[in-house]
């Protein structure tokens, strides 16, 4: 390309530059998302596991106090999720 003087060609550097850097904020916000994405479903997975336990030991006969000192969790959850499945 052939540009008729500096500031031409500086003004198209600097728009080529902000369009580079648009395109890495862009490329940077999908990556935290992707990456917040998959630690939020790992926080979900196992918060899933441990109700699937909290029932699971209950339908066993453990009792609420038994299971929340196992699971290292409140009485309060513990009962809340029982409570959600009966």
């Amino acid at each position: 390309m052939y540009y008729e003087n500096e500031k031409e060609w500086l003004k198209k550097i600097e728009e080529e530059r902000n369009e580079l850097d648009r395109n890495q904020k862009i490329t940077n916000a999908r990556l935290e998302g992707y990456e917040k994405g998959i630690s939020d479903g790992e926080a979900r997975g196992e918060a899933n596991n441990l109700n699937k336990n909290i029932r699971s030991m209950c339908k066993n006969g453990c009792g609420i106090e038994f299971i929340a000192k196992v699971l290292e969790q409140d009485i309060e959850y513990v009962e809340k999720i029982i409570k959600s499945n009966m």
